[in-house]
């Protein structure tokens, strides 16, 4: 990709917008370039002016949706913390946050992510390309975590850059308990990672992690759901 192609070209990123729309509707089957093509009336020509060939865009488009989620909650996050005033602020922001991400119906979506990390393993480009964007998102979230750590808010015996790698790995166990339908229901798996981050990252007693109950109803005010 050359200066004068620009990651940010409106063409570029309408071939990645069609791809992501395709690879959504259907996350199981890899789109033709002629579909791409077609339903976004864009030439072939235009096609490799901005991308190597077709497999390069589908794969950036892949790598856009496996950050999709993530780059919301951080977003979420930098935003949220811009309002909190202590640690159980940071500890109801961290709440709807979880409530969202971990729905239920985002199933598929973790089953792509999946799908990509499994490809990687046998893929050694594709495989450096997810690297770089995994890099990306935890060091967004090791940030945040710093930032909170400073302020007192997060334990600093915690490895910020582990602390948000486990962040992350949250839907991987999500979508284990998903492999037909929930094994274990939304308000049970949300519990334990309200555990974990209160007691185990942010250090609250179980007394104040269980006064916080009271205060979920502030969560739509801290953070608007995605």
């Amino acid at each position: 990709m050359t200066e004068a192609q620009g990651l940010d070209h409106p063409t570029r990123q309408a071939l990645l917008d069609v791809a992501q729309r395709i690879l959504e509707k259907n996350p199981a089957a890899t789109p033709s370039i002629d579909e791409i093509l077609k339903a976004s009336g864009i030439s072939k020509g235009s096609l490799y002016h901005h991308f190597k060939d077709g497999q390069d865009l589908i794969d950036e488009a892949l790598l856009t949706g496996y950050a999709f989620g993530v780059d919301d909650n951080i977003a979420q996050i930098k935003s949220a913390l811009s309002q909190a005033r202590g640690k159980k602020e940071a500890a109801l922001i961290f709440r709807a946050i979880t409530r969202d991400s971990q729905r239920s119906n985002l199933r598929d979506r973790r089953s792509a992510r999946m799908a990509l990390l499994l490809r990687a393993d046998n893929d050694k480009t594709f495989a450096e390309r997810l690297a770089r964007e995994q890099k990306r998102l935890t060091d967004a979230l090791k940030i945040q975590i710093e930032q909170m750590q400073a302020r007192g808010w997060l334990r600093t015996d915690i490895d910020a850059e582990a602390g948000a790698l486990l962040i992350q790995a949250y839907s991987i166990g999500r979508r284990a308990g998903q492999i037909t339908e929930d094994l274990v229901s939304e308000e049970k798996w949300n519990d334990i990672i309200n555990k974990v981050i209160e007691q185990g990252l942010i250090g609250l007693t179980h007394a104040e992690s269980r006064a916080i109950d009271a205060s979920e109803s502030q969560l739509l005010n801290l953070v608007a759901p995605s």
